[in-house]
């Protein structure tokens, strides 16, 4: 039987991907900073990438034949407020694990999860892995390092890794931190009494190429049984959404009149572009992924997600 480790198990993408691995027969074992482990039927240990004895420890135990490296600092405006933390937690912690996988795993396959930010201000259109890497932000260049450093590790040590480059996704489960996940928390908020018929935004003039999370949970296993060594991937829904499109969206669901108010401090100093969206065709060749979920489908789950929360709280 195949034996997966998810690094950052307990993370928005890792409880994903854990499901979607045992869902296609691998054992699943991972860690993350967290005390506990929150996914049922895995093995989990509260472990600190920083430590490199224990990471390595926890590999040997594990002796995985795939692993997939999701956990990291996963918020731009944070990593950009406090860029040296970021720098410890993205870019040494990955070099740890690297050196783990080198040490105890050398036959197994790692996903190294990157970011559509290492395209940075890329012209707006479709975005292919032929893109020249132009990272903006603390985000984007960490995530741009640690891929570079990736595909050192790969040719120095001959060790089989691959890289996604993701896009922006969202789906049930996501932190409020996160802008469709916080409107939709807001609302439903709303809905329930519990705040005043009204909703704090940032800026609304951009179009934003989401993927519902369960289907890059899908691409990450397939880059795994089908993409190849050494490759770049990016992860993307292909297509752009506006952002006053998804709020109208949402408010609609509420069937309650909402007053929309600017928050300044949720305007971003570094942001995507207006109107990038990904291409998805070199996946699509290698592995036959595509993306399944439709942007509207995937925020009628977040919001039921949020409703369900708040209603039990």
């Amino acid at each position: 039987m195949t034996i997966a480790l998810i690094s950052g198990i307990n993370g928005f993408v890792g409880r994903h991907l854990a499901a979607e691995l045992m869902a296609h027969g691998r054992t699943v074992a991972g860690f993350d900073r967290a005390s506990q482990c929150a996914v049922a039927g895995t093995t989990c240990q509260s472990l600190d990438m920083q430590d490199s004895a224990a990471l390595a420890r926890f590999v040997a135990q594990a002796a995985p034949d795939e692993i997939y490296h999701c956990a990291g600092s996963s918020s731009p405006p944070q990593v950009d407020a406090s860029p040296r933390d970021a720098l410890a937690v993205n870019i040494l912690g990955s070099v740890n694990l690297l050196e783990a996988m080198r040490a105890q795993a050398p036959k197994s396959k790692l996903l190294l999860v990157g970011s559509m930010k290492e395209y940075g201000d890329a012209s707006c259109g479709l975005i292919s892995e032929e893109q020249a890497l132009n990272p903006i932000g603390f985000y984007g260049v960490f995530k741009c390092a640690v891929e570079l450093i990736g595909k050192q590790y790969a040719r120095q040590y001959d060790l089989d890794i691959r890289f996604a480059r993701s896009f922006n996704h969202t789906g049930p489960g996501q932190s409020p931190q996160f802008v469709c996940s916080d409107w939709c928390r807001q609302i439903a908020l709303i809905v329930a009494g519990k705040l005043p018929p009204r909703i704090s935004v940032g800026a609304l003039d951009a179009a934003i190429d989401f993927a519902d999370v369960r289907d890059v949970a899908c691409a990450y296993r397939q880059i795994m049984e089908k993409g190849r060594a050494g490759e770049a991937y990016n992860v993307c829904s292909g297509k752009t959404v506006a952002l006053q499109e998804i709020l109208q969206y949402l408010i609609k669901k509420s069937n309650l009149s909402i007053e929309v108010f600017a928050d300044a401090g949720k305007l971003r100093k570094t942001k995507t572009p207006a109107q990038l969206a990904g291409d998805y065709a070199k996946i699509k060749r290698d592995t036959g992924w595509s993306p399944t979920i439709d942007i509207f489908k995937t925020l009628d789950d977040l919001y039921d997600y949020w409703h369900d929360l708040t209603r039990g709280a």
